[in-house]
C-alpha cells in the first residue's frame, strides 16, 4: 500500500503536526499565498518560517510580559479575584 511522503513524515511523533497548508507571506512585491504543504518548495518554506518566527517571537514577548505581571501581583500577595494589573503596579511602585 502506498503511503504519501507527507503521511510518512507525519508518522514520526515529532513531525505529526505538519499542517496541510502553509502561508507564504508577501515579500519583495510577490503576493502572499497559501499552498498545499505537499507542493511547497524549500525557498517557500524558508519564507514562511521567517513569518512564523516573527509570530513566535511576538508570542514569547507577550508570554514574558504576562508572566511578569502575574509574578509582580503574586509578590504583592494578590490571590483569586484580585485585579492582577493593580497589584502588579503596586509592586512595581514599591521597587522604585
Amino acid at each position: 500500500m502506498f503511503t504519501s511522503p507527507l503521511n510518512q513524515l507525519r508518522q514520526s511523533n515529532w513531525l505529526a503536526s505538519i499542517p496541510d497548508t502553509l502561508t507564504v507571506p508577501e515579500i519583495g512585491g510577490r503576493p502572499g499565498r497559501t499552498l498545499s504543504i505537499e507542493r511547497v518548495t524549500v525557498d517557500e518554506l524558508a519564507l514562511a518560517l521567517v513569518a512564523i518566527n516573527e509570530q513566535h517571537s511576538a508570542l514569547c514577548r507577550l508570554c514574558s510580559a504576562l508572566k511578569e505581571v502575574h509574578d509582580l501581583a503574586r509578590k504583592q500577595g494578590a490571590l483569586g479575584d484580585e485585579n492582577a494589573v493593580t497589584a502588579a503596579a503596586r509592586q512595581l511602585g514599591e521597587r522604585q
